[in-house]
């Protein structure tokens, strides 16, 4: 009897420490970057944010690296990275000196590794204003960033044979880029694009299977992710597949998509919204996947926080591709440092000045629900271009940001049509610098 009695014991503490092992290696799958997932509840801030920025600041302070285990908040770091960084005792008790001395409410925080800084969002007393609370918390040594919950949008305004795609033939912007050339000599094979946008519709035919990896930092809403209009032109305009029979042609179609949505869209017709954040979250964490090209299809004010994640991605050698705005006060993200600054071709002076361009006016993309339709905007310029450039990476990886630049600038060509001139980057001509065998028709 005893010894039945021990064996049974030892048959339970094997079974439990099989089911042991079944849970850790579950919770290892579901932090795999590679699967999707939104952003930590924690992190995510609340809805508020969209309809009342002006009631928030964001404000960061020195987070040291430690091994201590996360404090109260959490952070959005527990997947699409290998490290172990937390909030540090240090960090927490300054944030919670901060908030009582100036009165503010924490709503959400999140520790940025790629800056070593600690971020969070505070909500500002009644009876105050944002620029007062900013003003006061910079005179506290310990803050290291104080800013306003800066907002951004997406950058809108209001034939070819070589692809069996039945809608290639109205793209016109596929033949003033020279795509068809372009993909005998490369289609982006491998090269990690990430899109910071709205949510995208990776089921649709033309995209399906063509997105690794998908991140949410506005809601857990996986439906509402996949009916988001803007993102699903952008990522159409970069990858949608070539000579599948289907819809439309991507300057990239073989690249390795990464969608973040750091953009919400108010309604289908209405510009991406998106905040200094949600946009923060997903610049960190595209750099953490180690992408290789960064779309930014929207445009902002100049923003402290974003500018020190996008030097740290240029830094890292990240082509980090921007959208020109018509209102110079949105210098953000075009006009920083090795940022590559797209405009749409029709509004090209005879003299770029260093932006580059590429077809915007009325361009057959994709739009959620396995639909197709014709938009506008320095935003589709800004994706081609992203698109040119993994064509350019896939055939030579060292290919640096002034390179690129200099590269897509002395292969821009001018293009005569009944609507007027325009300029447009060439991505056959560009290859063709690039690799010495290509041939290219329009060269």
């Amino acid at each position: 009897m005893s010894r039945l009695h021990s064996r049974s014991r030892i048959d339970l503490t094997r079974h439990l420490w099989r089911l042991a092992v079944v849970a850790a290696l579950a919770a290892i799958a579901c932090a795999s970057p590679d699967a999707a997932s939104a952003a930590p509840p924690e992190v995510r801030p609340p809805a508020e944010v969209r309809t009342a920025p002006a009631q928030f600041v964001v404000v960061a302070v020195a987070n040291p690296v430690t091994g201590r285990p996360a404090a109260v908040g959490g952070t959005a770091h527990g997947y699409g990275s290998t490290t172990n960084y937390r909030v540090s005792a240090s960090a927490s008790t300054v944030i919670r000196d901060l908030a009582r001395k100036f009165s503010l409410t924490l709503v959400s925080e999140w520790p940025i590794e790629q800056l070593q800084m600690h971020c969070v969002l505070f909500r500002i007393p009644p009876g105050t204003t944002r620029d007062a609370v900013i003003e006061n918390l910079l005179t506290d040594k310990r803050v290291l960033i104080a800013q306003p919950l800066n907002e951004f949008e997406s950058a809108t305004s209001a034939s070819i044979s070589t692809f069996d795609d039945p809608y290639a033939r109205l793209q016109t912007n596929v033949s003033a880029l020279d795509v068809a050339e372009a993909h005998a000599i490369s289609r982006g094979s491998g090269v990690r694009v990430a899109i910071i946008d709205t949510g995208v519709d990776v089921e649709h035919p033309d995209l399906a299977g063509r997105t690794q990896l998908t991140r949410n930092y506005i809601d857990d809403d996986a439906r509402e992710f996949r009916n988001d209009r803007h993102g699903t032109q952008v990522a159409g305009l970069i990858a949608a597949a070539a000579n599948n029979g289907i819809g439309i042609v991507g300057v990239a179609p073989d690249v390795r998509l990464m969608a973040y949505k750091a953009c919400w869209q108010p309604s289908p017709a209405s510009a991406g919204r998106c905040n200094s954040f949600t946009v923060a979250q997903a610049l960190a964490d595209a750099l953490t996947a180690k992408a290789q090209v960064i779309n930014l299809s929207l445009v902002g004010p100049n923003d402290t926080l974003l500018e020190a994640l996008v030097g740290k991605a240029t830094a890292a050698g990240v082509i980090v591709v921007g959208a020109v705005s018509n209102d110079p006060r949105l210098a953000f993200p075009a006009k920083l440092p090795h940022v590559l600054p797209v405009a749409e071709a029709e509004a090209a002076p005879d003299k770029p000045d260093g932006i580059l361009f590429a077809p915007a006016r009325d361009i057959v993309t994709l739009v959620p629900n396995g639909h197709y339709d014709f938009a506008s905007g320095n935003s589709l310029a800004t994706a081609q271009v992203t698109g040119v450039v993994a064509l350019l990476l896939a055939r030579n990886q060292k290919l640096g940001v002034e390179k690129l630049r200099e590269l897509l600038a002395r292969t821009t060509a001018r293009h005569d049509t009944t609507r007027g001139p325009y300029l447009s980057v060439n991505a056959c001509a560009a290859l063709a610098q690039v690799v010495p065998s290509a041939v290219c028709a329009q060269r």
